[in-house]
């Protein structure tokens, strides 16, 4: 009697495959589509691609549907074919900026270095946390060490806050909600209402600041790093000892953080 159950239970693994091979295939097939309208730089019609690509027509229209329905595929306006959707020049323009951000985002942070002597460091939102997207180290004593692809909760650094600024306050407060922590140090604000109220401050002035906060006897400054569209896309911070952020030094830091993260804005523009 207990024969269907164990069948049923060695059966359940293969059914899994099975719709995994499903869905790789199907994702397959869809980029196999794309890369034909990119290989041929035309508009392409349903039974182009099923000569093409060798699969089921029912496949071909089913697969041309969702990516039309999502943007990636598009009537060409001559006729009856498709081509690339705006959701791929969408992603185009994403991968250049990425690009752009990292080659000419190297440059200025190795000439902040150069003019401050500190650790620069060039951060992204990454997941709803602030990862170190490049650096360039510090050359002076007492330099503060960090690591490229590191993340932490933005209530951290200073320039978490800013990369978070653009957010409404409803946005905002879900996503510290689910992301603040108490820093190493314990001295990073947690209360939410509180970072927000400090995220609009930060953002308002045009520059973030942080001392002790993650590293004992260590601050950073930090400026955003705006797009055409006015949306603060990647922050630049100087990470120094904390007697090297007293003024008068800490105001030409943020004067020179604040100059290096225009010039960036400027040439992704």
């Amino acid at each position: 009697m207990r024969t269907p159950l164990k069948s049923k239970a060695k059966t359940q693994p293969e059914t899994v495959a099975e719709d995994e091979n499903i869905g790789s295939r199907s994702v397959r097939r869809a980029l196999d589509i794309l890369e034909l309208m990119l290989q041929r730089g035309e508009p392409i019609t349903v039974a182009q691609i099923v000569t093409e690509l060798s699969i089921p027509k029912s496949t071909a229209y089913e697969l041309v549907r969702t990516l039309s329905e999502s943007d990636y595929l598009a009537p060409s306006g001559r006729g009856s074919g498709l081509f690339l959707g705006r959701k791929l020049f969408e992603l185009g323009m994403a991968y250049r900026g990425h690009v752009d951000l990292l080659r000419d985002g190297s440059r200025i942070a190795e000439q902040l270095r150069d003019e401050t002597g500190e650790t620069v460091q060039l951060s992204v939102l990454d997941n709803d946390l602030m990862m170190v997207l490049l650096k360039e180290e510090g050359v002076r004593p007492l330099r503060i060490i960090s690591k490229v692809g590191s993340r932490v909760p933005v209530n951290w650094a200073a320039a978490g806050r800013l990369l978070v600024s653009d957010m409404d306050d409803k946005a905002l407060a879900k996503l510290l909600s689910s992301t603040v922590q108490p820093s190493p140090t314990g001295r990073a604000a947690t209360d939410v209402k509180k970072l927000i109220t400090q995220i609009r401050k930060f953002r308002k002035q045009g520059y973030a600041t942080e001392l002790n906060e993650t590293n004992e006897h260590a601050g950073c400054v930090a400026a955003p790093v705006i797009d055409v569209s006015g949306h603060c896309i990647a922050a630049l911070s100087v990470v120094a000892p904390e007697q090297r952020l007293t003024r008068p030094n800490r105001d030409y830091l943020i004067e020179r953080v604040m100059n290096a993260a225009e010039n960036l804005s400027r040439r992704l523009a």
